[in-house]
């Protein structure tokens, strides 16, 4: 939706490591989770592609290890103009 998003870890991160743990903790340690997407790895000249901030978000849960699925809860909406093409990366 327009608040949640799921992002997934390195392959290498677990729960009980300290990636997972900042992840898991950040705003108890004082650290800001600033989110950004691209669509596409590069552009139409294999240069990499801009990345788009969505904002600073928070941590909701996680489920797995090596690689964590987290669930960010975002401090604003994503703007409409986005939400389009996120919702196409949806797997369902």
């Amino acid at each position: 939706n327009d608040i949640l998003v799921h992002w997934q870890s390195q392959s290498t991160t677990s729960e009980s490591s300290a990636t997972g743990q900042r992840y898991i903790h950040h705003k108890e340690k004082g650290s800001k989770v600033l989110l950004f997407v691209r669509e596409f790895k590069s552009d139409i000249y294999g240069n990499a592609a801009p990345y788009t901030f969505l904002g600073t978000a928070n941590y909701v849960t996680h489920n797995g290890s090596r690689p964590m699925n987290v669930t960010w809860r975002l401090d604003d909406a994503i703007p409409a103009k986005y939400l389009k093409k996120t919702n196409k990366l949806v797997v369902g």
